[in-house]
């Protein structure tokens, strides 16, 4: 089985064996297929190097104070410059602890603090930067709903959906990408991209779960779209062997009715084209008790 490629950010790594000191690891980024490049820190200051396998195993790893290679000068100008645009953010040491908190739980000293963990990761998904907050909320964090997790699907809402997707991913926060299903008419690559991800690493309830939300929203103009959606449907009922094409159809159908002019025969002659499909959506139809 194929597994998802981990993120590692906000583990703890321990160099003694009563485990008394560790460092964090705060950055990482691709060093291959197989492996990445990771900065471990004491607190706020990159203090190790290493090299990672996708099991989380050290490949190599060597203090920065006492060796420098190419490969670790540069994943350190790099995350310089991450860190250079963050201070601009104007987030003290206590704000970003306190973002750790509910609304209601947190103190919100800094009167702009939800616009500025907004605006942060609006940034991180741009230039899809590690984001420090997810570290901090991976490592330290206890509530869901903290000011870290709301302001991050505040930011989805506003941000580049694709961008979104990819940055999602690679903080593995896949709970979070059904609800980039509002944003398939923004962009007619999300749809395949995010079937096309988890289809090929055997995730069927991530995409499953995405493709009967986008039934709800999908442009019902737009036949390509459509079809796409609906054969989707088929090929994860097919793959996994439970229904997905009936609520998906269902929704759409329902949608039909209440939002178009054309009668649901009509609509489906204008967006199926694939002979296959056709006759799956028939034999839908006349299934007993449809809801559709």
């Amino acid at each position: 089985m194929t597994v998802l490629p981990p993120s590692f950010l906000g583990k703890k790594v321990f160099l003694d064996g009563e485990k008394t000191k560790y460092y964090t690891l705060k950055y990482e980024e691709p060093a291959g297929k197989a492996s990445m490049h990771a900065l471990l820190f004491d607190h706020e200051v990159p203090v190790i190097f290493a090299t990672l396998d996708h099991s989380g195993k050290f490949l190599d790893s060597f203090y920065l104070s006492n060796k420098s290679t190419k490969a670790s000068e540069e994943v350190l100008h790099r995350y310089k410059h991450m860190a250079d645009r963050k201070k601009q953010h104007r987030m003290t040491q206590e704000d970003i602890k306190d973002s750790l908190r509910s609304k209601e739980a947190a103190k919100m000293k800094n009167e702009n603090i939800t616009k500025l963990l907004k605006d942060e990761h609006l940034e991180d998904i741009k230039h899809l930067w590690s984001s420090r907050l997810l570290t901090l909320q991976k490592s330290d964090g206890t509530a869901s709903d903290s000011l870290i997790m709301t302001t991050l699907q505040e930011a989805i809402d506003e941000a580049n959906p694709m961008k979104s997707f990819h940055f999602l991913v690679k903080h593995r926060q896949d709970s979070l990408i059904i609800d980039l299903a509002s944003k398939i008419n923004e962009n007619v690559k999300l749809l395949d991209g995010v079937y096309d991800y988890y289809y090929y690493h055997q995730k069927g309830a991530i995409v499953e779960n995405f493709v009967v939300r986008a039934g709800q929203v999908a442009d019902l103009t737009n036949s390509e779209l459509i079809e796409n959606l609906l054969l989707m449907a088929k090929n994860l009922e097919d793959q996994y062997s439970r229904p997905v094409l009936r609520p998906v159809l269902s929704r759409l159908l329902k949608r039909v009715k209440t939002e178009t002019d054309e009668t649901v025969k009509e609509w489906l002659n204008n967006v199926i084209t694939n002979s296959r499909l056709r006759h799956s959506v028939l034999m839908e139809l006349k299934r007993p008790k449809t809801s559709v």
